[in-house]
This record gives C-alpha cells, sequence and structure tokens, in this order.
C-alpha cells in the first residue's frame, strides 16, 4: 500500500499454499484470497529469512527476488480506488482487452516499483545483493504494449510513463482503460464537453483502446514478431483514443451553446453514442467483448512454458513463465 500510495486494498488477509505439483505460481482468487506455490514462493522467501545477513549467489538471489516479484505483482492486482473492490469488475474482466492490459499494467508497475518494495521492507540487509539481482519477470508479450501506450499517453499529457502506469495500476481492471481515458480528456476535452456529457466521452474514448489490446491477447512471449505486434499495438490504441478524442472535440466545438445549456442546468440533451447494429458500432467496428464461459485469470506470469536454458548470468528461471490465475477452474 505505502509503496503503490494506493487507496485500498481487497486482499482478506489470507494466502492459501498451492499443491507442489501445481503447474501455476501463485493467483489471487475473487474473494481476495493470495494463493502461492511453494516452490516459487513460500520456500525461497523462508530461505531468505532463516538465512538472513549471509552472502548468497547470483542464482539464489535471483530466486528471491522472483518470489518477491510474484508477491508484489499478486498485491497489486488487490489495488483498488475509492468506493470500489476486487470484485467490481467480474464482467469486465471476461473482455480480452481487460485481460490484457490488467496483466500488461500490473506487470509493468511491478518491475517499476520492486526495488523500492525492497528498499521498504529493509530486505537488502536480509539478502546482501537482492537490489540489484536479475528480474526474471512475466508477460513478455503484454509488456510492449504497455509501454509504448504509457509513453505516447504521457507524451501527450506531459506525464512520465512510470506515473501513468502507476496510475493505471492502482485501480481495478474495470478501471484500468478509463483512468487513461480521463488523462486525455483532462488535457483536450474538460473545456469544450459539458460535465454531464463528461461521462460518456470518457467512457468512448477508453472504449477506442480495446481493439488492440485485445488483439494480442495470443501472442507467444518467446516469438520477437509478436513481441513487435504487441508494441505496434500500444501505439495503436493510443491512436484510436486520439481519433476519437478529435471526434467528440469536433462535434463539441460545433455546439458551444448546447454545452453552455447543460452546463447551466437546463436539462438539454444531445446523443453522444454511435448507433450499433447487429452488435457493430455505426462505423462498423465490432465492440469488444469476452468468450462466454471464460473463466478469469489473474496471474503474475505469462502463459509461456517453463524454459529449458540457464535464466540470466548462468541463473535458472524460477518457473517464471508458468501460468497464473486469478480463480480456481
Amino acid at each position: 500500500m505505502a509503496t503503490l500510495r494506493a487507496h485500498h486494498s481487497s486482499w482478506n488477509k489470507r494466502y492459501e499454499v498451492l499443491p507442489r505439483s501445481d503447474e501455476l505460481a501463485s493467483g489471487v482468487t475473487w474473494d481476495g484470497t493470495i494463493q502461492y506455490n511453494p516452490i516459487d514462493v513460500t520456500e525461497p522467501l523462508q530461505e531468505m529469512f532463516d538465512r538472513a545477513e549471509r552472502q548468497h549467489d547470483d542464482e539464489t538471489l535471483m530466486s528471491f527476488r522472483e518470489a518477491l516479484r510474484i508477491v508484489l505483482h499478486e498485491n497489486i492486482h488487490l489495488m483498488a480506488g475509492p468506493g470500489t473492490s476486487l470484485t467490481f469488475p467480474l464482467d469486465a474482466y471476461e473482455g480480452k482487452a481487460h485481460k490484457v492490459f490488467e496483466e500488461g499494467v500490473t506487470e509493468r508497475a511491478t518491475r517499476n516499483e520492486l526495488t523500492n518494495y525492497i528498499d521498504a521492507l529493509e530486505l537488502e540487509r536480509i539478502a546482501p545483493g537482492i537490489r540489484t539481482a536479475p528480474t526474471q519477470g512475466a508477460y513478455a508479450a503484454y509488456i510492449p504494449a504497455v509501454d509504448e501506450f504509457a509513453a505516447a499517453v504521457g507524451k501527450n499529457v506531459g506525464l512520465e510513463p512510470a506515473e501513468v502506469v502507476h496510475r493505471m495500476a492502482v485501480v481495478n481492471a474495470t478501471e484500468k482503460f478509463p483512468v487513461a481515458a480521463e488523462l486525455l480528456y483532462a488535457k483536450h476535452l474538460s473545456q469544450l464537453v459539458p460535465e454531464a456529457a463528461k461521462a460518456d466521452a470518457v467512457g468512448r474514448i477508453a472504449e477506442a483502446m480495446h481493439g488492440p489490446f485485445a488483439a494480442i491477447h495470443d501472442c507467444n512471449p518467446k516469438d520477437p514478431s509478436d513481441i513487435r505486434m504487441s508494441g505496434m499495438a500500444g501505439r495503436a490504441a493510443f491512436r484510436n483514443a486520439s481519433a476519437e478524442v478529435r471526434q467528440i472535440a469536433a462535434h463539441w466545438s460545433g455546439n458551444q451553446e448546447l454545452r453552455r445549456a447543460l452546463d447551466a442546468g437546463l436539462g438539454a440533451n444531445a446523443p453522444l453514442h454511435k448507433p450499433q447494429q447487429d452488435g457493430r458500432a455505426g462505423d462498423g467496428s465490432r465492440a469488444e467483448g469476452g468468450e462466454p464461459g471464460q473463466r478469469p485469470s489473474w496471474n503474475a506470469q505469462s502463459v509461456d512454458h517453463r524454459p529449458s536454458a540457464p535464466g540470466p548470468s548462468g541463473t535458472s528461471a524460477a518457473r517464471a513463465d508458468r501460468p497464473r490465475r486469478l480463480s480456481r477452474d
């Protein structure tokens, strides 16, 4: 909470230890329980404290840091804004775009804040060298999209990319796109759009971001072409949002008398939503949606398989590529 400067956490103060044979390394259930596999999390951390203040080789330090990354990642999933909780976005999370964005933003925030988290817990004293140990990470197929998107939004509104990521990370899945949309709204539309139409405008901008992120849901984190596609998706999401901003601005620039009437509370009304036909918007695009019956799957690691080769600096990967879930199937 202190490291992420979040409003509150939906953690219910319980964690469960998964079976050692479970292919998953961690997860968060919808009731706010965190799940950890002993191989990936609880055993490395127990060893770290049992051997406090001793020197460790690079492989051991990497396993300690990876366990802490998983802990931080899962706890970031539980962050929520005022008046919301983890369970608030159950329906929204069913969409592919929300899954990609939730995991990508959470993992990027985890990597950005991990050293600060270690410092706050004073763990360099417990495991000397852990601050600079390699971080293996996860969701390699989603990170480029989030990085490019945050950089584009940040440049447009005058914020550092890390600050954009932070603002999106500390709210639940259904609020992440609107946080980015509201940054663009505040920069370009707040003086044009009446307050009564703000929510509609922010919703339209947020929805415009969905398609490119949904398109990389099944990208292979080990395929360089998919990684390049991921970065392109992040830039495309920003372009889509910018185009929606321009369309909204054009509408209200020619309707300032209506805006003043709405702001004065005279009850004037104007349609903003594009008409939909057969599930498609008026411009022919298809609205983003989830797959019926698909279970939620928040997790701290990507869905690629465990590597057969040693990890960075000759160390072994601590199952960083094993899939995670938010709730059990």
